[in-house]
């Protein structure tokens, strides 16, 4: 494809709203991940299944195919900042992150509107991207407006 019809093939998609999410893991060194991603569905309810995808380019990829367990954060309206700290490559993951680590090992954040303990079921490639499957082993979920992307932005409706 060229660079010409993969920006109107990212236009288009782009008309798509979507939640923003912050995908966690623990890398095999112990280091917490963190990962934006607004590419969260929900595939089964029994067994419950979610799925999200990470580009192959990805830093932190090997730690998100290496990984048992994952965490998907939807963040609330209020949340934009940890969206645009966890879409950055350039920091550490964490700096500044309000987290704890769970039984699992794998980084929690406070406050977010909904939160899908997974373990990892599955991983197929797709494209490049990876897509992975998670099976929801614990959730929680509250009130509250959604942080959405629409058009490349940050929205709050």
């Amino acid at each position: 494809m060229d660079i010409e019809s993969e920006l109107e093939l990212r236009r288009s998609l782009g008309r798509f709203a979507t939640g923003v999410t912050v995908v966690t893991c623990c890398a095999a060194d112990g280091r917490p991940c963190g990962i934006t991603a607004n590419s969260f569905s929900s595939v089964s309810l029994d067994p419950p299944l979610v799925l999200w995808n990470i580009a192959k380019v990805s830093n932190s990829l090997q730690a998100y195919l290496d990984a048992e367990y994952f965490a998907i954060h939807v963040l609330t309206a209020g949340q934009q900042y940890m969206a645009e700290h966890f879409a950055r490559t350039d920091h550490t993951r964490f700096n500044g992150i309000e987290h704890r680590i769970s039984e699992q090992g794998v980084p929690i954040l406070p406050g977010v509107l909904a939160r899908f303990d997974c373990r990892t079921r599955e991983i197929h490639e797709g494209g490049d991207h990876h897509i992975i499957v998670g099976e929801v082993e614990a959730h929680t979920a509250k009130d509250g407006a959604p942080l959405l992307f629409f058009g490349g932005e940050y929205r709050t409706s």
